[in-house]
């Protein structure tokens, strides 16, 4: 909730629930009480998540990656030349390992 649907100031703020029966309602719908400093207003509102200022996008523009890096020629590469695994190799591992205890 950004406004009051009272005087329209957007100087509100969450409430608490005061009864069962508020707590209650609470926890089955998706709103939640809120208060207006200006006028005193009271009630239910949806909640409309965190406000983000224009300096807060550009701080998380400039923080994401501009594209993915680039893995080619890596062991992270997904060529199509795989090597195919051996089982027959790990097994012989695990006797050497073995042998060396």
């Amino acid at each position: 909730m950004q406004l009051c649907p009272k005087c329209k100031s957007d100087d509100i703020h969450r409430s608490h629930a005061r009864t069962r029966v508020e707590e209650w309602r609470k926890q089955i719908t998706g709103k939640r009480l809120y208060r207006c400093r200006a006028c005193g207003w009271r009630g239910w509102g949806v909640e409309l998540g965190p406000r983000f200022g224009e300096g807060d996008t550009q701080l998380a523009t400039r923080a994401m990656a501009p594209e993915p890096p680039a893995l080619t020629e890596t062991i992270f590469s997904h060529d199509d030349q795989r090597k195919e695994l051996r089982l027959d190799q790990l097994d012989a591992l695990e006797a050497f390992v073995h042998k060396q205890k």
